[in-house]
C-alpha cells in the first residue's frame, strides 16, 4: 500500500476549550483491534475493485515501528464567526498534515507491506473532540 496524503478535519460541532495536542503519523508493526470500528475504503475510480486484503480501523491499540512526522494540532470546533487559527483547521489546505510526494514523482509515498500499517495518532492528552481523518492511498498490487 502507498499513502500519498494524510488529512485531519475538525468536525466538533459544540464549543470545547481549545486544546493544543501533539499528533503523529506512524508506520505500524502491529495492531490489536479490540473495540475498534471497521472503516471501508472508498475507491476514487468506479472501475476499481474493492480492496479485499486490507483492514481499516478506527480505534484499537497500535505498535509503532517508525514515526514520519510529529506536529501540533488544535482540537477545536468549526465556526464561521470569530474565526481563529484553530477554526481554519476544517479547511482542506490546512487539514493536509502530510503530503510526502507533494506532486513530485521523485519523492516516494509512505509504503507499508503485508502485516504493517499506518495511522494518525494523538500523542498528547488533548480534549475529547470529533475529527475526521483521511489517508489517500493506492494498492500497489492492483
Amino acid at each position: 500500500m502507498r499513502a500519498y496524503r494524510f488529512c485531519i478535519f475538525n468536525t466538533q460541532t459544540s464549543a470545547i476549550t481549545a486544546a493544543l495536542s501533539i499528533m503523529s503519523i506512524r508506520r505500524l508493526s502491529a495492531l490489536t483491534i479490540g473495540s475498534g470500528t471497521s472503516v471501508t475504503p472508498v475507491a476514487h475510480d468506479t472501475n476499481s475493485s474493492a480492496l479485499t486484503s486490507i483492514s481499516n480501523w478506527h480505534g484499537g491499540t497500535a505498535t509503532a515501528e517508525a514515526t514520519f512526522r510529529r506536529f501540533m494540532w488544535l482540537l477545536e470546533e468549526a465556526t464561521t464567526t470569530g474565526v481563529t487559527q484553530a477554526n481554519w483547521e476544517v479547511l482542506i489546505p490546512v487539514g493536509i498534515v502530510f503530503f510526502p510526494t507533494g506532486g513530485d514523482a521523485n519523492l516516494e509515498p509512505i509504503v507499508w507491506r503485508n502485516t504493517k500499517g499506518v495511522d494518525i495518532f494523538n500523542v498528547g492528552a488533548g480534549a475529547e473532540t470529533s475529527m475526521e481523518f483521511e489517508i489517500t492511498f493506492t494498492d500497489a498490487a492492483s
